[in-house]
């Protein structure tokens, strides 16, 4: 695992993913200012996922008096909605204050995602082991709404966080998947998830770039394009993200080896728009489609 400090960026930088109550400004705020920081060094970039992971309550905290937010690595398919920030040497210095760094939460390297399809080396916290408890300590209302208010600022949703809360046993997970190329409908590999999926395609669309790589595409970040796929659902995600994890190549978060990353975009169908994986192209190199559907690549 590789030291925070190797990803410090130009001036100084680090990038922070945070999950819990410090999605909300003013509590952070409030407690830069009652310990002797400045809040400002902590600049948000906006949403992201932490992909194959779920939020729990098992740990107490007396200065929130009850159960403060964790992080642990879970199966395939589930992931923790949060916000990707940048912080500067002293939001530094204050977040590990904050977050009791090294006894109660420690630092962690994490993989999110952003919307835009890009994966980011970032900091997170997560409860040291000696702290987690092996019930379910459930937070006063009073911290639930600093989560549940970040997320619903950000356009980001509170299953995640609804399923910890409810501790019922039952991982939430995402329950779409983009697709853009071979596995559609009528393509090669289409009989990959067909069978497997609860219904048929939904004729989808999401920003980015497609390149035509000869025998199948690949997506690329690109906000001012958009790539023409179909949205499918599966009840049972774990299972179908470890087949098409292997067809594309993808081996596992912060590899970059990896001929595709697997990532949580936001798609649009006529219905509405949903949050879905998609593996996005991790190489260089193809001609560009211009129409995004490689239905019309020719």
């Amino acid at each position: 695992m590789s030291n925070c400090f190797d990803m410090q960026e130009e001036g100084g930088t680090v990038l922070y993913f945070g999950y819990g109550s410090n999605l909300d400004w003013d509590d952070w705020s409030e407690w830069c200012l009652d310990n002797g920081f400045g809040p400002e060094g902590m600049t948000e970039i906006g949403p992201a996922w932490l992909p194959d992971h779920s939020m729990a309550f098992h740990y107490h905290s007396s200065s929130r008096n009850g159960g403060a937010a964790d992080i642990v690595r879970t199966k395939k398919g589930c992931a923790v909605p949060g916000v990707l920030f940048r912080l500067d040497e002293q939001a530094l210095r204050a977040m590990d204050r904050k977050e009791g760094h090294p006894s109660y939460y420690e630092r962690r390297i994490v993989h999110p995602t952003t919307p835009d399809g890009v994966e980011h080396e970032a900091l997170t916290y997560t409860v040291v082991a000696k702290k987690v408890k092996d019930e379910h300590i459930a937070p006063t209302q009073g911290y639930e709404s600093l989560i549940r208010g970040g997320l619903e600022r950000r356009g980001l949703p509170s299953d995640e966080l609804n399923s910890a809360l409810n501790d019922d046993g039952v991982d939430h997970h995402i329950s779409k998947i983009f697709v853009y190329g071979t596995l559609m409908e009528g393509e090669s590999r289409h009989n990959v998830i067909g069978h497997l999926a609860s219904g048929e395609g939904v004729k989808a669309t999401c920003k980015g770039g497609l390149q035509d790589l000869g025998s199948f595409p690949g997506m690329v970040p690109d906000e001012e394009s958009e790539v023409k796929g179909e949205l499918y659902s599966f009840s049972e995600m774990s299972a179908i993200l470890q087949t098409l994890d292997s067809i594309e190549g993808y081996q596992g978060p912060g590899d970059m080896h990896s001929l595709y990353k697997r990532t949580i975009v936001r798609a649009k169908s006529i219905e509405e728009d949903e949050w879905a994986w998609t593996y996005i192209y991790n190489g260089k190199g193809g001609s560009r489609i211009e129409s995004g559907d490689w239905h019309q690549r020719s």
